[in-house]
């Protein structure tokens, strides 16, 4: 790799390599979680965290984070980071599905309703 990858870690964070060997229970824990389909947007930008062109990202941000890039530009560990990749879902789709923080939920592909893993 020519360049160090961003981030205070500077490591690529490909989180469909990290996450390979455990596809098949990501697989099954699916089908018992609540799920939501998700917009081009948020595909894109879930695609370019699996992938580790959001990295130092392993998910969308959390709270804290966002506090932060909206407050210093930085993610809470101080790394610079000037806009928040979140998962917009609306007030109607957390009360339908029975969301509380930090759930865990599948998140499928508009196009074709298939989930997409890491």
């Amino acid at each position: 790799m020519a360049n160090t990858p961003h981030g205070k870690s500077g490591v690529l964070k490909d989180l469909l390599s990290r996450d390979a060997s455990k596809r098949s229970s990501l697989l099954e824990e699916s089908h018992t979680l609540p799920d939501i389909l998700l917009s081009e947007r948020q595909l894109c930008d879930l695609e370019l965290i699996l992938n580790g062109g959001f990295s130092p990202l392993e998910g969308f941000n959390n709270e804290q984070d966002y506090r932060s890039i909206v407050s210093n530009l930085r993610l809470a560990d101080g790394s610079l980071w000037s806009m928040p990749i979140t998962l917009d879902v609306s007030q109607e789709q957390i009360s339908s599905l029975g969301l509380k923080q930090g759930a865990r939920i599948t998140l499928r592909d508009f196009r074709d309703n298939v989930l997409w893993l890491s």
